[in-house]
This record gives C-alpha cells, sequence and structure tokens, in this order.
C-alpha cells in the first residue's frame, strides 16, 4: 500500500543511483509501479519530497548533549555530520540552499546551542560557533568530494607539477613540493584536526571570560 514512507524510501533511491537532477513525479511513479497523481495523496509535490529528504538525511546526525565535556561533544557532531555528508553527497547543495525546518534539523539546531550554551557560550556566541563549525563541515566534505587528486597519486602528481613551480617565482610551494617529495609530509588533510583546532580556540574564549 502506497505510503509516505515508501515514497521517501524510493525518491532515496533515485537521488543516491542517479543524483537529485534526476527525481521527477513521473520518475518515482514509475519506480513505485503507481500513477503519478496517486503520489500527491501523500505529498505535496517534488519539493516537499526533498525536504523530508533532507530532513532524513540531518535524522542520522548524531546530537550533541549537555554535559561537561561539550569539547567531545561537538566533536562527535562533526564527525557524524562529516561521515553522513559523505554517504549522502547528494545532499549538501540543497541543504545548504534552502531554508531547512523540519523536526530533525530544528533538533539539530536546537540541540547543539543547548550543548554550547551549557559550557558557558551565549546563545548569541553560541549561534557564530555553529557557523563557524558547519562552514568547516560543509566545506571540507565538499572539497573531499570534488578534489581532483586522489590521495594515492599526491607524490605523482606533485612530481608532474613541479617544473611549473620554480623556486625563485613560488618559493613557499616549491619548498613544500620538496618536502612532499622526500616523504616528510604526506600532503593528507585531517578533518578532525581542523576541529580540534577551532575548539581548542574556543576553550581559550570560554576561559577568558571567566577571568
Amino acid at each position: 500500500m502506497l505510503s509516505q514512507d515508501l515514497i521517501l524510501q524510493a525518491a532515496k533511491l533515485i537521488v543516491q543511483t542517479d543524483g537529485l537532477e534526476k527525481l521527477s513525479m513521473r520518475k518515482l511513479a514509475a519506480e513505485l509501479n503507481v500513477k503519478a497523481m496517486s503520489l500527491y495523496n501523500h505529498i505535496k509535490n517534488k519539493e516537499h519530497i526533498i525536504d523530508l529528504l533532507l530532513d532524513n538525511v540531518v535524522s542520522q546526525i548524531t546530537l550533541p548533549q549537555e554535559n561537561e565535556n561539550w569539547q567531545w561533544e561537538m566533536l562527535k557532531r562533526a564527525e557524524s555530520a562529516h561521515q553522513v555528508f559523505l554517504e549522502n553527497s547528494w545532499s549538501l547543495m540543497p541543504l545548504l540552499s534552502r531554508i531547512n525546518s523540519g523536526p530533525s534539523m530544528l533538533r539539530y539546531i536546537d540541540r547543539s546551542l543547548a550543548c554550547l550554551h551549557y559550557a558557558g557560550f551565549s546563545l548569541p556566541e553560541a549561534d557564530q560557533i555553529l557557523n563557524y563549525f558547519d562552514s568547516y563541515i560543509y566545506g571540507f566534505t565538499l572539497i573531499e568530494l570534488q578534489f581532483p587528486i586522489q590521495t594515492e597519486n599526491y607524490l605523482s602528481t606533485t612530481e608532474e607539477m613541479l617544473p611549473a613551480l620554480p623556486q625563485k617565482d613560488y618559493p613557499a610551494m616549491h619548498q613544500l613540493s620538496m618536502i612532499l617529495l622526500q616523504n616528510k609530509y604526506d600532503g593528507k588533510q585531517d578533518f578532525v584536526s581542523g576541529i580540534q583546532t577551532i575548539l581548542k580556540g574556543l576553550e581559550t574564549k570560554l576561559k577568558m571570560k571567566g577571568d
């Protein structure tokens, strides 16, 4: 029997397999072997489906809890969000380009604000901090998904590009390339270390508030 849950399952399969741009009411109806008009008994339109799909993605992110170890809670939140968005890569751009007011998104924001507020930040400060975190999470994830060089090809790519980086014109890049080629640095970007850097700065800010 057709239901909103069945429609969402079929829609999720389409976007994960073919991308969000291939989602249509007609394709969805064909996937479910029903007439397109019957879908409107359960959902408003395609935009409604996208909103529900995005809220489902956000529901998979670990929510931070209010406790003394707020840094650990925010780290768990960040790592979970990064992993969920990697697994649902289609969701990032629509998530960033529309107002999301589903219950999972509202709960995600509310619990994050509450965690930071419990730690000692004012709510306006907590709101700004969430912007720092989410800008980093979204940006890092998008770069990881779109970066044109695979990690295992860093060395060979660096070797190929070295002639275009003469030391006299680009001294810092040339030196970094040499460090890579000498295996003194692997060039890999570490998601967690970036979050820890943010947390360290916030911890210092919080201590200054208490002084």
